[in-house]
């Protein structure tokens, strides 16, 4: 019989539709691990849901705006309720656009903030006490944030989303703080490039991260050892041309 890790746990995924979300998402389904996919496109969502069943677990699609409180509040409730239980939540839905500071809209610098930054808050604190809770009965648990390398330094016309994803570092630093001795994982993960629709038009697909590259960083979160927790994971692609994250191809 194939074993199944995290057979018996649930996890939340936004972003769930496509790319990371949607790599994230089957693999925790094939390692047994029940899921509720979070994202705008009710479609997309739907055949991400099927592929999850398809591996033989319960999978909920939940279509939902982030950037709208009252249903970060549902979204966690109807997880669960329908599976008893949230282990794992992959903080994974965000919007990123360039504009200078000099003259960015002011409403989009706000909507980076609610989907990227303040829908993350709201889902931890919202799923943490399901969280500890099963950790407190055995089972794993465990709260992934993907941020970007654009947490990780500045550059021009990236600063309303430089502020939400460094915003990010310190907030997962401090969760982990609060719930390390419950035995739960909190990480930030930091993908350079990867292949998804932000993909700039002069990189090669295959030179860069790959989501399933991601959904395998997170998994290592999720099962490192009880005496470990790895804070913060950078990933950057292996291509040093891809590597340059910012600038003209040459």
């Amino acid at each position: 019989m194939e074993h199944k890790p995290l057979a018996g746990h649930a996890a939340l995924v936004t972003g769930a539709s496509r790319g990371i979300g949607r790599a994230v998402a089957l693999m925790l389904a094939r390692e047994g691990c029940n899921v509720a996919l979070i994202g705008r496109h009710a479609e997309a969502l739907h055949h991400v849901q099927r592929e999850c069943e398809a591996e033989g677990v319960r999978a909920l699609a939940l279509a939902v705006d982030l950037a709208e409180r009252a249903m970060i509040a549902s979204a966690v409730d109807a997880c669960e309720e329908a599976f008893g239980g949230l282990n794992i939540l992959v903080n994974n839905a965000g919007i990123h656009r360039f504009a200078s500071a000099v003259d960015a809209d002011l409403e989009l610098w706000d909507r980076m903030v609610d989907v990227n930054l303040r829908a993350a808050m709201h889902a931890t604190r919202l799923a943490l006490p399901y969280i500890v809770a099963g950790t407190r009965a055995g089972q794993r648990g465990a709260v992934v944030f993907i941020s970007s390398l654009g947490g990780k330094f500045t550059a021009p016309t990236n600063a309303g989303y430089a502020a939400t994803k460094h915003a990010l570092t310190g907030f997962g630093g401090s969760v982990f703080e609060d719930v390390r001795d419950h035995g739960v994982k909190v990480c930030v993960i930091y993908p350079g490039w990867t292949n998804t629709g932000l993909l700039a038009d002069w990189l090669d697909p295959r030179e860069v991260i790959q989501p399933e590259d991601v959904a395998a960083a997170v998994r290592f979160v999720i099962h490192s050892a009880p005496t470990v927790c790895p804070t913060e994971i950078v990933l950057q692609p292996q291509s040093s041309r891809a590597a340059k994250l910012f600038g003209e191809h040459r």
